[in-house]
C-alpha cells in the first residue's frame, strides 16, 4: 500500500502531546493546616499524584488516538495498486503455435494452458466499461470473440481456443487486431506468447504489451524427412535431427517401414545444431515413420513431443500416359517431356479422342463434347 500525500503521516506526532497530557498530573498549592488527622486520606492521594505516572487503561485516551490515526490516514490518502489488463478496447493475442504445446511450465499441462490461465486472469481484471477481443494466433488467426464486455462470454470463448501444430501468422494477427483501434480513444494489444516473433511486423496502434510464457529451450525435433528413388536399388531416406536447446543431448532415432522397426541408433546432437541421418537401399515400403526417444539414463528433458515424430510416403517411380489435346503449345509439350515417368502424346483440337484410355488428359483451350471416362 502507498500514499498519495505521505507527508501527512507526520501529523501522527500529535499523539505525543495527547499521551503527555494523560501522564502529567496537576500541581497542587501548599496550604498550612493545624492538624493532619482529617487530611491523612488527602495526603495519600497527594503522594499518588506525582507529576509523572505510568499510563493506565483509559478508554478516552484510546478513542482519541484512534480518531487521530483515522484523520492522519485520511489526509495521507492511502492507495493500493491493482493489476489491470488495460482500459478502453483491449485485444489479446493468444499464441497457438506448435511450440505452445511444450510442457516446461510446472503445474500447467502445457505452455498454452498456462497462457490460457493468464488470459483468464486478464478477463477477470477487466474494468467496468472496457471491452476485450480475443484472437487465437495459429497458422490462420481466428477471432474467438470481438469487443465483449461480459466475463462469462469472454471465458467461454477462451475455452474454445486450442493450440495448433503449425507456425503462428503474427503479421495477419497484428493486422487483424488493429481493427479494434478504429473509433476507440483508448486501445491496447496484449501478446501472450513464448517468444519467437518474427522481425518486420506491422506497427500496432495504441499500447503494446508482451506477457511471456515458458522459459526453457530444451527440445529435440525431426526437422526434415524425405525419401527418394534411386535407379537400380531401393529407396534412399534423409532425416535431420535438430537440438534447439543450450546443451548437447543424446537421442535415439528409430525408423519404421510399414509399421515394422527397421533401425534404431543413438545420436549426439550438439547444442543449437543439427545432425543428419541417411539410409540407402531401403526395402520397398509405402509408409515411413521416424521417431525420437530419450535414453533412459538421460537427465535432460525434451519439453515438446509434437515434433518427435515424422512420416514420409514413398511411391516407386512409374510410367504414365499423358494425352495433350491442343492446337499447339510448346511450353506444355516441353514440360511434359521433362517430367520423369511421363509418356506424352499430342492430339489436334479437331481430332477425335482415341478409344484407348490414358492416365492423364490435358485439354488446352479446347473441350470435347463428352469427357473421357475416369481411370481411377
Amino acid at each position: 500500500m502507498s500514499f498519495l500525500t505521505p507527508l501527512a503521516l507526520a501529523l501522527a506526532a500529535l499523539a505525543i502531546p495527547i499521551i503527555l497530557l494523560y501522564m502529567l498530573r496537576l500541581r497542587r498549592r501548599d496550604v498550612p493546616v493545624s492538624s493532619t488527622l482529617l487530611w491523612e486520606r488527602l495526603m495519600r492521594d497527594r503522594e499518588a499524584n506525582a507529576p509523572w505516572q505510568r499510563l493506565r487503561r483509559n478508554l478516552l485516551l484510546f478513542l482519541q488516538l484512534l480518531i487521530l490515526a483515522a484523520l492522519v490516514l485520511a489526509l495521507a490518502r492511502p492507495y493500493r495498486e491493482v493489476p489491470a489488463v488495460g482500459a478502453g478496447n483491449v485485444t489479446v493475442l493468444l499464441d497457438a503455435s506448435a511450440s505452445m504445446n511444450a510442457t516446461d511450465v510446472g503445474d500447467a499441462a502445457s505452455r498454452f494452458e498456462r497462457a490460457r490461465q493468464l488470459v483468464a486472469d486478464m478477463v477477470r481484471q477487466l474494468g467496468e466499461g472496457n471491452a476485450m477481443t480475443l484472437i487465437e494466433v495459429g497458422p490462420t488467426p481466428r477471432v474467438l470473440v470481438a469487443g465483449a464486455t461480459d466475463e462469462g462470454v469472454l471465458l467461454g470463448a477462451l475455452g474454445n481456443a486450442a493450440p495448433s501444430l503449425g507456425e503462428a501468422d503474427w503479421s495477419a494477427a497484428l493486422a487483424l487486431s488493429a481493427v479494434g483501434a478504429q473509433g476507440s480513444e483508448a486501445f491496447s494489444v496484449v501478446v501472450v506468447s513464448d517468444g519467437g516473433l518474427p522481425e518486420g511486423l506491422p506497427p500496432v496502434p495504441g499500447e503494446l504489451r508482451y506477457v511471456p510464457v515458458g522459459a526453457r529451450d530444451s527440445n529435440l525435433a525431426i526437422t526434415a524427412l524425405s525419401a527418394r528413388a534411386v535407379a537400380g536399388q531401393g529407396p534412399e531416406l534423409f532425416a535431420q535431427i535438430t537440438n534447439f536447446g543450450a546443451q548437447d543431448m543424446d537421442v535415439i532415432f528409430s525408423l519404421e517401414l510399414d509399421d515394422e522397426l527397421y533401425d534404431a541408433a543413438t545420436y549426439l546432437v550438439p547444442a543449437n545444431d543439427a545432425v543428419d541421418a541417411s539410409f540407402s537401399d531401403l526395402p520397398d515400403a509405402t509408409l515411413i515413420r521416424a521417431s525420437l526417444t530419450r535414453p533412459a539414463a538421460s537427465t535432460q528433458a525434451d519439453y515438446l513431443a509434437a515434433d518427435d515424430t515424422a512420416w514420409a510416403v514413398y511411391q516407386p517411380p512409374g510410367t504414365g500416359r499423358v494425352l495433350l489435346v491442343s492446337p499447339g503449345n510448346v511450353y506444355i509439350e516441353q514440360l511434359l517431356l521433362a517430367l520423369p515417368g511421363a509418356q506424352p502424346f499430342r492430339l489436334g483440337e479437331s481430332q477425335p479422342l482415341p478409344a484407348e484410355p490414358y492416365d492423364l488428359y490435358i485439354f488446352d483451350t479446347v473441350l470435347p463434347e463428352a469427357l473421357p471416362p475416369a481411370t481411377c
